[in-house]
This record gives C-alpha cells, sequence and structure tokens, in this order.
C-alpha cells in the first residue's frame, strides 16, 4: 500500500489488490423522487408532541452510549459489511459465482466529511423510510448490527447525512440536514425530514454499481468527532492501517474476497489504497522474524526427549521479534482450567471465544508503528493489553493486562479476545463485566504462565539506542554541563557551615523517586557518601543527572575502615587516585531498580550509558537478566571502586560490570547494624 496524487480525469474499478487508483470526475444522481418525510412517523404513529418527546429522549439515550472517536467510522462500515455479505448468501444460493463484493470509505479531510459505500443488497423503497427510525432493524443476531441503533444514531448524531440506494426496481437518493441540532434544541421545532437530493454524489463510483447503498456524513463543532482532521491521518495507507485495528475492516475471521478501497483527500492531495481482504491488524505479521508458541513449545519437547536439557533451540526459534499463537476456546479451557473461576468456565461455555496474542521483545515495536503513522503527537493507534472483539470486528478500547509482578510484560503483549454469540451494550458502550474479567484473567495467565516459559527465544532487548547518535547526545550534554559548571559555579564555604548534626533531615523511609534524590543529597552534603560532585540534575535529557569523582581531601577521608569508615575504598585505589578529579559521568535516581528494568524493555534507556543508579531498593525484576554483587559483604568491600557503593550490576552469566549502584535501603541497614547485614545480603545474593 501507499499513497498517492490523483490526477484528474481517471476512473476506478473493483478492489483486486493492494494498488492506488484514481477517482472519475463527480457525476449528478438520477433519482426517484419521493415527497419528504419523517422518518419517526414510522416508529410511532401517535404524531403528538409528548409522543415525539418520548422519540426524542430514547434518540438521545443512543447517542449517549456513542462516545468512541471512530464510532461514525465503525458503523457506517459495519452496516456496509453486513449489505454485502447479505448479497453475498444471496448470490451464492442463486447459482451466480460472479458478484465481488465492494465496500468503499472515502474521508475527506478538507470537507470534514465521511462516505461509506457498498454494493450490497440495498434498500427497497420500504426499508428507505424506515431504517433510520430508532430500535428498528431488518437484520439478524448473526450480523454486525441487529439491534437497530447504528443507523439512528448516524442520522441523528450528525446535522447532515444523505443516503443514495439502488436495488432492482427503485433508486433513490436523499438527506436529512439539521437533525443533531433539532434533537439538542430546547425549544419544539419541527422534526427534520428526509428530502429527495439531486446534487452530485459524494462517491461518483457509486453510479456503476448495479445495487447497494452510499451514506455519506458531515461533521462540524455540534458532533462526536467535530474534525476528522484532528487525528492527524492525511493519507489512504494511513487510514487503511487505522479502519483495520478500530472497525469492521479487521475482521477477526479474515475475509479474503472482499474488496475494500480507502480514498483520503486530505491537503488538496487524494490518495486511493486499495486491498482484497479483510484482516485485523497484527504486527508479527509485518516483522522479519516470529514463530508461533506452539511450534516453540514442540520444539523444544522434542530436543529434551532426545537430548536432555542440554541443547538450546536452533536458529529458526531464537531471537525472535514476536512470538504469537491463537487458542480455540476448548483449548483456552485445557490450558487455564485450573485458574478459572466458575464465572469464568461459564463466559468460556456460553460465548466460546478465541483468544490470540502477540508477544513483541520490547514495547518499542508499537511505539515506531504508531509513530510510522504520523498522526498527532503521542497519540496511539495500537497499543499493548487487551482488545475485545464480537461480530467478527474489534469494539471499544484496549485494557491493561493486570499483571501483579513482572509488570513491565503488560505492555510487550497485544491481546484480540472475540467473544461469539454476543453483542456488546446498546451502541457501543461496553462487554459486560463477567466478559471483562474473562478477558483479564485469561491474558495475565497466559503471559506470566506460558509465554514467560518461552521468552528466551526474543531477541536480547538492552535498550541499545543508534550507538553513534546516542554517544553524541551524551557527549554534547557533558560538554554543555562542563561549560555551564565553569562559567557559573556554585561554592558555599565556611567553617561555620555544614555542622554535624550526626542524623539526616528526613524522618521517614521514602515512598517515591523525590525522597531518594533528597536522602542522597543529604548523605552527600553529611559525609556519608564521599568523593562525588553533582554537576546537573536535569529531567530533559534521556537520564537524570551528571556527577564527577574526585580525590582532593586527605586519605583517610575515603579509605576504608570496617568501623569508622565503613563505605571507604582500599588504600591502594585511594593512592593511586590522589589528587585526580574524573570526567563527568551518568547518574540514574529510582525509587526500585524495577522502574530501571522498565526503562531499558521500553528502550528508553542503556544500561550501557549508565555509570551509576541511586536507588531505594532493588526490586525483582532485574533477578531475570541481571545479577547483583554486595560490597556489603565484608569479603566483598575490596571491591568497591570510589566510596558509598553498596552493589554492582552484572552479567548473569559472566562477571561482566555494567553499571554501579547504591541502594539507600540496604545502605542505612548496614550502617546501622553492620554484621547482621552482612548475613543478609548473603542470602539475598549469594
Amino acid at each position: 500500500m501507499g499513497g498517492q496524487r490523483i490526477p484528474e480525469d481517471t476512473s476506478i474499478g473493483i478492489a483486486a489488490a493492494d494498488k492506488h487508483e484514481q477517482m472519475p470526475l463527480p457525476i449528478v444522481a438520477d433519482v426517484a423522487s419521493f415527497p419528504p418525510f419523517d422518518p419517526l412517523e414510522f416508529k410511532n404513529t401517535q404524531a403528538t408532541d409528548a409522543a415525539f418527546g418520548a422519540l426524542k429522549r430514547e434518540i438521545n439515550n443512543i447517542l449517549s452510549s456513542y462516545v468512541g472517536w471512530y464510532d461514525p467510522f465503525c458503523e457506517l462500515i459495519q452496516n456496509a459489511l453486513d449489505a454485502v455479505e447479505a448479497r453475498t448468501a444471496i448470490e451464492r444460493d442463486a447459482g451466480d459465482s460472479g458478484y465481488q463484493p465492494l465496500v468503499r470509505v472515502i474521508i475527506n479531510v478538507d470537507e470534514n466529511q465521511l462516505t461509506v459505500t457498498d454494493n450490497g443488497i440495498g434498500l427497497d423503497k420500504d426499508k428507505f423510510q424506515q431504517f433510520l427510525a430508532p430500535n428498528f432493524s431488518f437484520k439478524t443476531g448473526n450480523t454486525r448490527g441487529h439491534k437497530g441503533v447504528g443507523a439512528t444514531y448516524v442520522a441523528y448524531g450528525f446535522n447532515y447525512m444523505r443516503v443514495s440506494t439502488r436495488t432492482p426496481g427503485f433508486e433513490t437518493s436523499g438527506r436529512i440536514r439539521g437533525a443533531r441540532k433539532w434533537l439538542t434544541a430546547s425549544e419544539p421545532g419541527n422534526n427534520p425530514r428526509v428530502e429527495p437530493d439531486s446534487t452530485p454524489l459524494v462517491d461518483t463510483a457509486f453510479a456503476n454499481e448495479d445495487r447497494g447503498v452510499s451514506i455519506s456524513v458531515r461533521f462540524d463543532e455540534t458532533t462526536h468527532p467535530k474534525k476528522v482532521e484532528w487525528l492527524g491521518a492525511q493519507d489512504s495507507d494511513t487510514w487503511t492501517k487505522i479502519l483495520s485495528i478500530k472497525t469492521g475492516l479487521g475482521s477477526i475471521i479474515p475475509d479474503p474476497n472482499l474488496g475494500v478501497e480507502v480514498q483520503v483527500t486530505a491537503k488538496g492531495i487524494t490518495t486511493v489504497t486499495k486491498q482484497l481482504g479483510t484482516k485485523y491488524l497484527w504486527l508479527h505479521e509485518q516483522a522479519s522474524k516470529t514463530a508461533r508458541l506452539r511450534d516453540i513449545k514442540a520444539a523444544s519437547d522434542k530436543l529434551y526427549n532426545k537430548f536432555g536439557n542440554v541443547k538450546k533451540l536452533g536458529d529458526k526459534y531464537r531471537n525472535l521479534d514476536f512470538l504469537y499463537e491463537t487458542w480455540t476456546s476448548e483449548e483456552i479451557g485445557a490450558l487455564l482450567g485450573s485458574s478459572m473461576d466458575e464465572e469464568d468456565k461459564e463466559v468460556l461455555a456460553k460465548f466460546a471465544p478465541t483468544v490470540s496474542m502477540e508477544y513483541g521483545y520490547t514495547t518499542k515495536l508499537w511505539n515506531s508503528f504508531n509513530g510510522s503513522l504520523q498522526v498527532r503527537n503521542n497519540y496511539r493507534v495500537l497499543s499493548s493489553g487487551i482488545q475485545l472483539a464480537a461480530n467478527n470486528m474489534p469494539q471499544g478500547e484496549t485494557m491493561t493486562i493486570p499483571l501483579t509482578k513482572n509488570i513491565g510484560r503488560q505492555n510487550q503483549a497485544h491481546f484480540l479476545i472475540h467473544f461469539a454469540n454476543y453483542t456488546p451494550d446498546l451502541g457501543r458502550k461496553g462487554f459486560h463485566r463477567e466478559l471483562t474479567d474473562f478477558a483479564k484473567t485469561v491474558a495475565s495467565s497466559i503471559t506470566l504462565n506460558h509465554v514467560s516459559k518461552f521468552r528466551s527465544s526474543l531477541k536480547a532487548n538492552t535498550g541499545n539506542a543508534p550507538d553513534l547518535e546516542r554517544e553524541l547526545q551524551i557527549s554534547d550534554w557533558k560538554k554543555a554541563m562542563t561549560q555551564h559548571e565553569a562559567e557559573k559555579p556554585l561554592s558555599l564555604a565556611s567553617k561555620h557551615f555544614f555542622r554535624p548534626t550526626e542524623r539526616v533531615s528526613l524522618t521517614s523511609a521514602p515512598t517515591r523517586e523525590q525522597d531518594v534524590i533528597a536522602l542522597f543529597h543529604q548523605l552527600l552534603a553529611g559525609g556519608v557518601v564521599r568523593g562525588m560532585h553533582i554537576m546537573a540534575t536535569n529531567e530533559r535529557f534521556t537520564y537524570d543527572g551528571l556527577y564527577r569523582l574526585f580525590f582532593e581531601h586527605d586519605d583517610e577521608i575515603y579509605v576504608f575502615d570496617a568501623e569508622k569508615n565503613p563505605l571507604g575504598i582500599p588504600q591502594e585505589t585511594v593512592t593511586k587516585f590522589h589528587g585526580r578529579e574524573f570526567d563527568p559521568k551518568v547518574l540514574e535516581y529510582k525509587y526500585s531498580l524495577d522502574g530501571l528494568m522498565e526503562d531499558l524493555d521500553n528502550q528508553d534507556k542503556n544500561i550501557n550509558d549508565i555509570d551509576l543508579v541511586v536507588a531505594w531498593d532493588t526490586g525483582e525484576f532485574y533477578r531475570e537478566r541481571f545479577g547483583i554483587t554486595s560490597y556489603l559483604i565484608p569479603e566483598n568491600a575490596n571491591q568497591r571502586q570510589h566510596h558509598g557503593l553498596t552493589h554492582v550490576l552484572t552479567d548473569l552469566e559472566t562477571p561482566n560490570k555494567y553499571c554501579n549502584l547504591i541502594i539507600l535501603n540496604e545502605l542505612v541497614q548496614y550502617l546501622n547494624d553492620p554484621d547482621g547485614t552482612a548475613e543478609t545480603q548473603r542470602q539475598k545474593y549469594e
């Protein structure tokens, strides 16, 4: 797919593949004439003020349930899909194999207008005059929309809607204007009427269809959405991807035979994308190296049975971008039966949910996709989490996977859970609680208990950014702060200041990162930690701060003494560096190392850039990828590189060191009880 400028004097045909085509010149619809009619008269034959007041309230209740930005897109597209599927069944029963179903979506950003056309069954005269009435539907329970509220929402939720229809023996085009304003007006007024419209069609290609429906709506300051341009999507490729995530074009069960055309006009440029087939957009289908979870498990079991636990999986199942899988309701029951309660089992039996999942090696995979769309800043079209679906299409916003541990993993998985025999509440209000609870149970259990066994097959995620660019940014930062330090030094020197109080002013244990920063700076100023100059703390840069090491004082200030200077360093180190001051180093503050692990998972930070992390505690997440060596164990104290260090972060399998740590909680414990703390340190880290 890809957008292109559309020259004039061209024509468009049936979608066949992922190609861009060009649009014909406008034509005037040849429509059947009809007297203007009120869609609500069919609903209520008692045309009294009280009856119409009740109808107004009924319509307002319908509109209040539509709160999503994509609702008009969803409703018009689902109606079009139902129409072409109904015609497909009719043509098949009649033995006609030549029918090519087609849905065409036209988005005019400049005109703030949406049009959806189908070549489905169309509306005959009676249905044309009845389908806008609230809670009236020609559809069955097997279609996407059968509650009779979608057409009412589209007609009365906006101030302009045009409907064109063509069936054997009937063809017409009508419009309804000002319906939204009428609905919200406090004063009584004439009901909006559908009136004949012979002005040029928005979708000029509709004249080439033998039957079907084309509906256009316009947005304004009173509607939701107000402006299509809010999203920032400018071309047909981008909109096709968005609609394949947010609407029925992202069908849960792929339809390879449906032609789809998406036309977008923005800033005077028109682009068209054509594709054959509808299906939900999965990132793993675009990734270079992926594998199904069940295939990895089968390969792993085969190796274990043959060689025992000594053989690693071959390259085919290593360094993957994504793991992915789909489970039927029967497979979910077998996989998670013991972790589901009775209500979950009832949902499983009644709604036969299917569960699909993709798990990426980094959250950057979703960030990169959203960035590639070039929509409005910080807006996420597709995100990790749980997407619920029903009636063969995604519905509603994603939910967070509720993990109680290893919570960083909730941002690496995307679940699509489809419920059969179910339609969400009125409009697009939402799914019943028992279904959302079921989805959360399934997603969290699979993420923690099943995917985790094969995470080693994914690419290693060390948070690496492009090395040269990253190194240049850090180098420039260090130079800028060094210059600032020279130009605007901060000095407060007097023998009357910094008199020892033999205590810290912070009176309770830290509860957040700001407390960690405050406590650490008190320890520096009070001389508990020595030999560090803080150059800068700067939230505008990737990392929290810069510091220098210096050895400007007498040796006894730095040299280790179990009683007087328990955080000190060996005499030979002090002698070697006496009088020296080192280049700037990168400092990171965290309440817990868990926060650092999440930053690395998100590729927001790179462990190779960080020289020192100051945190209150270690958390638990580091255990999956790093080891820790404690300097608070007496026999390790001689490994301390500079004053105040409590630990060092290491590779799990080699002695390689990544960065130094000052874990304040354990530092305080050690200073108050050296012997007792040394024993707990051995138990925790050895």
